[in-house]
């Protein structure tokens, strides 16, 4: 299925991630988050698996105190390696632009009383208009897929659940490698929030 529908689960993921202070979170448990998310990207990626190990690095290796830029790197690490993975389904990938600005996002919501929740939906509307931005083209007739997200195809067509595992790994083991002009409107993205 396209990667909106997916919005909700990941909404979900990162409130649990964040939202205990007893159990702090994890670069793993961002990775995975991000993984499951993944899988709606399109064209298919096999960064869905090669962009855990990075991704949990970013998070895990930033200051203690500066946990948000974690964040930042770790989604944008999964989205270099999304665009790396595309390479063995015959497409050149294009990480959309570094993702920036949390810092300021999770202030706005601080200063408004908001919720770990509203926290967690925030960003998940972040990493899908980020995410959004991600292109690829198709090597053997050189087509453009201006995103990664392709909201009207059926999700019949476009899941990515059904990877089978020995297949990801065949398939990395077969394989012998590994601009944008369209800006998000922030007061489009925060309309969006609010209405769901």
């Amino acid at each position: 299925m396209p990667l909106g529908p997916r919005r909700a689960q990941l909404q979900l993921e990162l409130k649990e991630l964040f939202g205990d202070v007893n159990k702090p979170a994890t670069g793993k448990g961002l990775a995975k988050a991000l993984s499951n998310f993944s899988k709606g990207v399109l064209p298919p990626t096999l960064g869905i698996v090669t962009g855990i190990a990075p991704a949990t690095a970013a998070y895990d290796t930033a200051p203690a105190m500066d946990k948000i830029t974690g964040i930042e790197n770790a989604i944008n690490e999964f989205a270099a390696a999304n665009a790396a993975g595309m390479s063995v389904f015959l497409f050149t990938g294009t990480a959309p632009p570094p993702i920036t600005g949390l810092k300021q996002l999770f202030e706005l919501i601080t200063t408004t009383k908001g919720t770990t929740d509203d926290m967690a939906r925030a960003l998940s509307y972040a990493i899908l208009a980020n995410y959004t931005l991600g292109r690829a083209v198709f090597n053997p007739l050189n087509i453009l897929i201006p995103t990664w997200n392709i909201p009207m195809l059926p999700s019949a067509i476009t899941s990515s659940d059904s990877f089978d595992q020995n297949e990801i790994d065949r398939v990395i083991q077969n394989s012998s490698s590994t601009s944008i002009d369209t800006l998000v409107d922030t007061d489009e993205f925060f309309d969006e929030m609010a209405q769901e």
